[in-house]
């Protein structure tokens, strides 16, 4: 079977049958073809560790595609949709990412360098293949319109970007934590959000002010409160041993609690208040966290696996990359009734509940 050149759906057999000819091809070896697949539709099928140097996914459907491992360097990846993809690891040396989006995918310790993910340049629909992307909602965008490389939420933790070229790129809420963004080239990029702690721009070509709104390590200020944050906890432990006879609920809205370290996991903070705290990739494993509330808090890449949620408020929270292994996320039974976790206009992934108790 050859690979069409219009968008076409096949199954993981066949595209297996794809790749291998397309490695066979690479290492110089008889029966070999490149796979030449533009606007395949190829949602959740595994490319894991497999070694698709020079591919020509262009416009390619790759949501929830595993990736994972995988050497795409030099590939054509214009315009492609890789949203919620598992790119962990992936190899894009030099990979041509013009306009692609990348919108919840993982892409931690990935290689970006020398990536090509300037804005694209729409055409019209001809018999060629090329077409109109459509907006989100549906409607077509106008005849050379230029469409950004969207990072948004993504998680890219360790991520090579050195040399890259991205300008104009969307980083809205991507986690960047130790990135290589050395020299690259980043003028008109939004990073609203963006986690960059231990990210290196030296000699990358930025905004002034395209870092305003990004989270970054924890301030001095920050480390000083540790000690008097430590106090509420125990003060909490106490009020939930005493049945509320001493002590009082901890408060601790607003805080940045990266500070803490373990000291969330399996403690006993029901009714916590943490209403717009600052908890990115904070573990809160096997605590009580029995009618908590989390309203509006960066929660992205915290760890509530098994936690206890029943009842707890995270309207408007970034849950993006949280984990909720076995967490109990049933309605807390109070006197009054049943109160269901509250999720009202919270950020998450599509499957972010799966494993979660949730009835």
């Amino acid at each position: 079977m050859e690979p069409s050149a219009s968008a076409a759906c096949y199954t993981q057999g066949q595209i297996d049958q794809f790749v291998t000819a397309h490695e066979r091809f690479q290492r110089r070896q008889p029966n070999g073809k490149r796979a030449v697949m533009p606007f395949l539709l190829a949602q959740g099928i595994d490319f894991s560790r497999r070694m698709l140097v020079e591919v020509d996914f262009t416009g390619a459907d790759l949501r929830k595609a595993c990736l994972f491992m995988a050497n795409m360097e030099r590939a054509a990846l214009f315009c492609a949709d890789l949203r919620d993809a598992d790119a962990r690891g992936v190899n894009l040396y030099r990979a041509d990412m013009r306009g692609c989006c990348l919108r919840g995918a993982n892409l931690n310790g990935a290689r970006l360098d020398d990536a090509d993910m300037r804005e694209a340049v729409l055409a019209r629909m001809e018999p060629s293949g090329f077409r109109v992307i459509s907006r989100p909602d549906g409607t077509p965008e106008p005849p050379g319109a230029r469409v950004a490389v969207d990072f948004t939420n993504c998680s890219m933790k360790r991520i090579k970007l050195g040399q890259a070229k991205l300008k104009g790129a969307d980083f809205t809420g991507a986690m960047l934590q130790g990135a290589d963004m050395r020299g690259a080239a980043l003028q008109g990029a939004k990073f609203d959000g963006a986690v960059l702690v231990g990210a290196d721009i030296t000699n990358a070509q930025i905004d002034p002010d395209a870092f305003a709104n990004c989270v970054v390590a924890p301030s001095s200020a920050a480390m000083q409160r540790v000690v008097e944050l430590t106090e509420r906890l125990v003060v909490a432990t106490r009020w939930i041993a005493t049945n509320g006879a001493e002590g009082r609920p901890a408060m601790l809205d607003a805080e940045d609690l990266r500070t803490m370290g373990a000291a969330f996991e399996s403690a006993r903070l029901t009714a916590l208040s943490a209403k717009g705290a600052c908890a990115v990739g904070v573990s809160f494993r096997h605590a009580q966290l029995q009618g908590a509330n989390f309203t509006g808090a960066d929660l992205r890449e915290a760890d509530f696996s098994h936690a206890d949620l029943r009842g707890a408020c995270l309207r408007g929270a970034n849950l993006s990359h949280a984990r909720f292994d076995h967490a109990d996320m049933r309605g807390l039974v109070l006197t009054s009734g049943s109160r269901a976790v509250d999720l009202t206009d919270a950020t998450y992934g599509e499957d972010a509940f799966v494993s979660a108790r949730q009835s």
